[in-house]
């Protein structure tokens, strides 16, 4: 089950660094755990926080969540079935990221919060498969940290919009 270590391969510049995503899988699984314990708020004991859901939100909601999961996947299964020589790699990307970018789209449309991963998610696909389209191989890393960057910038614009989070509770 493991592989020879001639056969493992991640290339920076012209060296092979097979420990680097590694080494970045595990800083942003501490990373995360951190974060998800020291969020936590401690409750007193006769207090609840509660949270008014719209059923009828709510119902709209997994419709549309069910909706971009089955375009998902025929996107997949079109991009696992079709050679790339035959339909370029950045158009399955730049799909997959307007189906992310369509779901929260519509949310937002019904007044509803949208999803910040999915859009950060459908933004980054959207962009990345620009670049593909373009040739821009290289470029695909450094969009991402530009878009978490204006994400993370932007942040307090969203929140003061409440624009993002559960969406049965807009």
């Amino acid at each position: 089950l493991r592989l020879p270590a001639e056969d493992l391969m991640f290339t920076v510049g012209d060296r092979n660094m097979p420990w680097v995503p590694v080494v970045v899988l595990v800083v942003v699984g501490i990373g995360l755990v951190i974060a998800a314990f020291s969020g936590q708020e401690k409750e007193q004991p006769g207090e609840q926080l509660e949270i008014e859901i719209d059923p009828g939100k709510a119902a709209l909601n997994k419709r549309l969540e069910t909706i971009g999961w089955g375009l998902f996947l025929v996107m997949l299964g079109g991009f696992i079935l079709i050679p790339v020589d035959v339909i370029n790699k950045g158009i399955w990307s730049i799909g997959v990221g307007l189906i992310m970018i369509g779901v929260n789209a519509a949310r937002y449309f019904n007044q509803m919060r949208m999803s910040g991963f999915t859009t950060f998610l459908g933004v980054v696909s959207l962009l990345g498969g620009i670049a593909q389209l373009m040739g821009w191989y290289a470029l695909e890393g450094a969009l991402f940290f530009i878009i978490l960057g204006a994400y993370l910038l932007l942040k307090p614009w969203f929140d003061k919009r409440q624009l993002f989070g559960k969406a049965e509770a807009s």
